[in-house]
């Protein structure tokens, strides 16, 4: 059983991360709401809008990060009517980057929005376009975004390698600003017979490829696909819930978040 978005939407209903997750996610309003903004600002990438416990005071996903908007009762009505040209009629207070807090029950609300802002949709990825491992049962999939001159990223993968039962499809996104020979190498290794074998020859092993990459390979749509998910740095991991961790993280970390997510499929599907 696989996390849908509509699962960690409901996770966040101002509630700890991974919690009750049969809730609704966006209530019809919320829903025209978030349509209107999408409408009023296409390059803004917003992707989520949901009144909070103040009236007409919306906590907005865009991108990566979390804004709030006030919204008028009358601009609810309205909200058909609302385009690129005269959106900062309607929509005309924002907050950036601060933090919506509950001082009376001392709750940061904008940490869980926070924590879902940095999440994905993994469902959406094109693991086609990845190097895939699997190892026994692969009862748990990992996203992994590395760069093979980065030292974290050599580092995480042998801890990678310490993980039973997984399945890790690992996408080659070389940072040339530093490691300027990163993409010819990430291109040596997915021009090989064995991308698989290659790739862990030369993380772990320090195996160099000697002969130039002469095929096509996906490197141009990995950056791509690194920029639309706000990636910053190598390695970034996605677990299959879509959560986000940077940095060599170590086994027994991972292995405690496959656990944590074992349990919240169970509590769904018993809630089904």
């Amino acid at each position: 059983m696989n996390f849908s978005i509509t699962d960690v939407l409901a996770a966040s209903q101002n509630q700890p991360y991974a919690q009750n997750f049969a809730q609704t996610a966006l209530s019809e309003k919320d829903q025209k709401v978030l349509a209107a903004l999408q409408k009023a600002y296409p390059q803004n990438r917003i992707r989520l809008a949901r009144e909070t416990q103040v009236t007409g005071f919306y906590e907005v996903i865009l991108g990566e990060g979390v804004s709030y908007v006030f919204i008028a009762a009358d601009t609810l009505e309205k909200l058909d009517l609302i385009n690129e040209k005269n959106r900062d009629a309607y929509f005309q207070h924002w907050i950036f980057g601060g933090v919506f807090y509950d001082m009376k029950n001392q709750i940061d609300l904008t940490a869980p929005m926070k924590k879902l802002a940095q999440m994905v949709d993994v469902s959406k990825l094109p693991v086609e376009n990845a190097i895939t491992r699997e190892v026994g049962k692969a009862e748990n999939t990992l996203f992994v975004f590395t760069d093979p001159r980065c030292p974290f990223c050599k580092k995480l993968e042998a801890e990678l390698v310490k993980l039973e039962n997984v399945r890790i499809h690992t996408f080659l996104t070389p940072l040339t600003s530093l490691h300027p020979d990163a993409k010819e190498v990430s291109a040596r290794i997915l021009c090989a017979k064995d991308k698989a074998k290659a790739f862990e020859d030369f993380m772990l092993k320090g195996k160099e490829i000697s002969e130039p990459a002469q095929c096509q390979t996906t490197l141009e749509a990995n950056e791509r696909l690194l920029t639309e998910l706000g990636i910053k740095g190598t390695p970034t991991i996605f677990f299959e819930n879509g959560e986000r961790a940077t940095g060599a993280l170590s086994a027994e970390a991972i292995q405690k978040k496959f656990e944590a997510m074992a349990a919240i499929k169970k509590a769904i599907k018993e809630a089904n």
